[in-house]
């Protein structure tokens, strides 16, 4: 039987790629030539709405000037990170789908993969859906995801809705690390505080949110027989809420008004070529319109 890649083509004096791949035994380079281990990620239009889950660390500066002039994003990554990162994408997406973990305290809505239909908001669905008939083992969670245009034109994705108690509903944020957190992070901490505030603008949800407390799980892929999982209590004060909101304002009203921020210091004592420009997706823009003296785009 032929396959269409059994045709070889050998050019004199140069090794095919079984005989330079038979030749490798370094088990840290083999991987190169078996996996697509490559570095980098693609563009992105990120600056569309103001992402709550970066809002910690965001410059407004970046993101009205990104959104303004619809730039894109470029974000690259080493393969070792990407890898990080996907290890937990499919532990997340494990913790979420399989009911040992949250059983009936989840709720939400919930997608059919077989048809992509939408079914019904509220428990794990146990029976076959409704459109194509699938199994209910082919449904999967679908995380509450909202975006707003006013007041603030932010934008987010609620990892959990868990029930507590009796008509008593609660935000959860999960995050999965490779170490015992003893304290959270302050990125998560407003990640899932501003879920908590700005979701209140919005209205598809069927059920009252209490908006006393969220959850702030921590998913530890490192083997512990104490604590493999952590949970902080994020209640949203004046304090933690007031700069979250800030932000979101004055990102809101740069893309309405076309008033583009302040640079931040440290950015313009580095030149914008280090530090805190490390981290913005269009530094050379930035430092072009500073040096232009643009305050309206």
């Amino acid at each position: 039987m032929k396959f269409l890649d059994d045709k070889k083509v050998v050019l004199d004096g140069v090794p095919d790629k079984q005989t330079v791949l038979d030749g490798i035994t370094d088990p840290r380079a083999l991987p190169r030539h078996l996996i697509d281990a490559t570095s980098g990620r693609q563009k992105t239009k990120r600056y569309k709405f103001l992402r709550l889950s970066e809002i910690d660390s965001a410059c407004m500066r970046e993101w009205v000037l990104g959104h303004c002039l619809d730039l894109y994003y470029t974000d690259s990554a080493a393969w070792a990170n990407v890898w990080q990162m996907n290890m937990g994408t499919v532990l997340h997406h494990a913790i979420q789908n399989r009911p040992e973990y949250f059983g009936e305290r989840l709720v939400g809505w919930w997608q059919c993969k077989a048809c992509g239909f939408k079914r019904r908001f509220g428990v794990r669905p146990e029976e076959p859906c409704e459109k194509c008939q699938a199994h209910p083992r082919v449904t999967e969670y679908d995380e509450y995801y909202f975006r707003l245009t006013k007041p603030y034109r932010v934008t987010g994705k609620v990892d959990i809705i868990l029930r507590v108690a009796p008509r008593i509903y609660r935000f959860g944020e999960i995050k999965t690390v490779s170490k015992d957190q003893d304290n959270p992070t302050g990125r998560d901490v407003a990640q899932t505080a501003s879920y908590n505030y700005f979701t209140r603008y919005d209205d598809q949800l069927p059920i009252t949110i209490d908006r006393s407390i969220s959850y702030l799980f921590y998913f530890n892929k490192m083997f512990n027989y104490q604590a493999p999982v952590k949970v902080f209590k994020v209640t949203p004060t004046d304090v933690l809420i007031n700069p979250l909101k800030a932000k979101a304002a004055e990102f809101t009203i740069g893309v309405n008004t076309k008033q583009l921020p302040q640079p931040l210091g440290k950015c313009v004592s580095a030149n914008f070529s280090s530090g805190r420009a490390n981290s913005c997706g269009i530094p050379k823009e930035c430092k072009k319109h500073f040096e232009l003296g643009t305050t309206t785009l």
